[in-house]
């Protein structure tokens, strides 16, 4: 510590209870010596303990000018050695000579100003501070009357108490008092060492939040190491704010909601901005820690919103290992929604995910809850295309046995339907190669093909089991390494959902499959009803 070891009296090689003669006297011959280039030394500069000391005579000349003042002498009195007793000239002795065991158990065997001062200094300089902060505990408490006679004499009085004195000096010094409060029992000394403590704490985390503002509109990469480091580099310091503060107290609550709130903004900034597959779960991070050190109900409020938002965006992302193909089938989806309710369409959705539904399947198995959920969406997407155009091509049966033309748009319409019916079934063969969710197998998908292959039949349309030829999945392969979900917004700038898993495009349960064979014998009758 820098206060001993560059102490005035220390360069004077004089006690802080030294006589003013004796600090005269030594600093002549200091100068005699120096002068001609003749180093200098004392018993006090105890090389055993503390570095080498370097005398010239501008610094001796600047710790006379230091010790001009009364407080002052005081000041660096509380760090330095007295002399007053019998026993500390014995002990010294132990000291000077390297004896440092013995020297303190000399000073142990009673409590008075020197002893308790020299066991102070001595642990300071073996930097037990805990011990040190004890004995000055007791010093203070008994003897500082004693202690500043001994100093500057009984006509002059101090005016800041000696306890406060030591506790701005070890701040001065840069020590971190806060520790002491587990350890005093005084405790004036514990509310002064919290006030002295909550104020360079709370300008320490004004000045980190401020440090991560200042990230703001330099990309999501930027808010992200700004909210991390913002998160990691105040525990710390709000550690120690919370152990030197009062929760009720107006200064801590408003800093910690400033410091809650800039993570949580940092956190939505980079999910907001970014294109990182895993960039909810790394959010989410910044996220639940802004809940847990928030102190306000309207901080608490916002950060548990967005923390609810964050988890059903986490609960919802598909498997870290298969981001690219799911990035690959949603814009396959996306693509889809836009076209036509046509056949062909869900056959080239149906082609188009097969390799990235192979991958995935590979990757994490058939029964995956994952892999079964978005392939039967594709499934499900496809048989909506299939239902609604063979329900269109139904529609041209309805015809007037009037109209001249009835026969032929019968015919036609007729062999629009058949049509319709041979590319829904080649569709329908391409779609029992996907696993699905056994409900949708069972409640919809066989039920509807049951119908569509007893359809064909009665039109004489092939439902050969030969399935049609498909793109070999095994070697394609998915061309992406990210995910770009642009729907991705917390509640400062909400967007519509994207297309998802659980919400596929729901084909109308009233498909009217049962009435074709009324409507073939329809035309029949028709046909035979014209020729005659």
């Amino acid at each position: 510590m820098d206060i001993i070891t560059n102490n005035p009296y220390r360069y004077l090689g004089v006690y802080s209870n030294s006589p003013t003669k004796e600090r005269v006297a030594n600093k002549g011959k200091m100068n005699a010596f120096l002068k001609v280039g003749k180093p200098v030394s004392f018993p006090l500069d105890i090389p055993a303990l503390l570095p080498t000391i370097e005398r010239t005579v501008e610094t001796v000349a600047h710790a006379e000018s230091e010790l001009t003042l009364p407080m002052d002498q005081i000041r660096f009195a509380q760090f330095w050695w007295m002399n007053t007793t019998p026993l500390d000239k014995i002990a010294f002795n132990h000291l000077t000579s390297g004896n440092i065991e013995m020297a303190k158990t000399i000073w142990e065997k009673k409590n008075n100003v020197s002893s308790l001062q020299n066991r102070f200094v001595l642990s300071v300089i073996n930097n037990d501070l805990n011990e040190a902060i004890k004995y000055a505990e007791s010093l203070y408490t008994s003897f500082s009357d004693e202690f500043i006679s001994s100093v500057i004499g009984d006509n002059i009085a101090a005016s800041t108490p000696l306890w406060q004195m030591l506790i701005d000096s070890l701040v001065n010094e840069k020590v971190d008092i806060l520790p002491f409060m587990d350890i005093l029992e005084n405790e004036e000394w514990k509310n002064y060492i919290s006030e002295k403590t909550i104020l360079p704490l709370i300008d320490a985390l004004t000045h980190a939040i401020d440090s991560a503002k200042s990230s703001r509109g330099e990309g999501p990469v930027s808010r992200l190491k700004a909210g991390q480091k913002l998160m990691s580099s105040t525990k710390s310091t709000l550690t120690q704010l919370r152990k030197c503060s009062k929760k009720s107290d107006i200064r801590y609550q408003t800093i910690v909601d400033k410091l809650a709130t800039e993570i949580l903004q940092c956190g939505i900034d980079y999910y907001n901005d970014s294109d990182d597959d895993d960039c909810a779960t790394k959010a989410m991070k910044l996220q639940k820690y802004a809940l847990t050190i928030a102190v306000g109900n309207m901080t608490k409020q916002r950060c548990k919103e967005n923390v609810d938002i964050l988890q059903k965006v986490i609960d919802n992302l598909p498997p870290t290992e298969v981001f690219a193909e799911d990035k690959a089938i949603r814009e396959e989806l996306r693509k889809y929604c836009l076209l036509p309710d046509k056949i062909v369409h869900a056959v080239t959705l149906l082609n188009n995910t097969k390799p990235y539904l192979a991958s995935i399947k590979n990757k994490l198995c058939v029964n995956n809850s994952y892999y079964l959920k978005i392939s039967t969406q594709i499934v499900g997407n496809a048989l909506h295309n299939i239902i609604g155009e063979v329900n269109d091509a139904q529609s041209i049966l309805k015809v007037n046995k009037d109209d001249p033309n009835a026969a032929l748009a019968a015919l036609l319409g007729l062999t629009r339907v058949k049509s319709a019916l041979e590319e829904a079934w080649k569709a329908t063969l391409i779609m029992d190669s996907f696993d699905m969710e056994s409900e949708f197998k069972s409640n919809r998908y066989d039920v509807n093909r049951k119908t569509l292959k007893g359809m064909c039949d009665q039109l004489d349309v092939s439902t050969s089991s030969e399935r049609v030829v498909l793109i070999d999945s095994s070697i394609v392969s998915p061309m992406v390494n990210s995910i770009n979900q642009s729907s991705r917004v917390l509640r400062d700038s909400p967007k519509a959902p994207p297309i998802h898993p659980d919400t596929p495009p729901t084909p109308p349960d009233d498909t009217p499959w049962g009435c074709i064979c009324g409507i073939i014998v329809f035309i029949i009758i028709l046909i035979m009803s014209t020729c005659n």
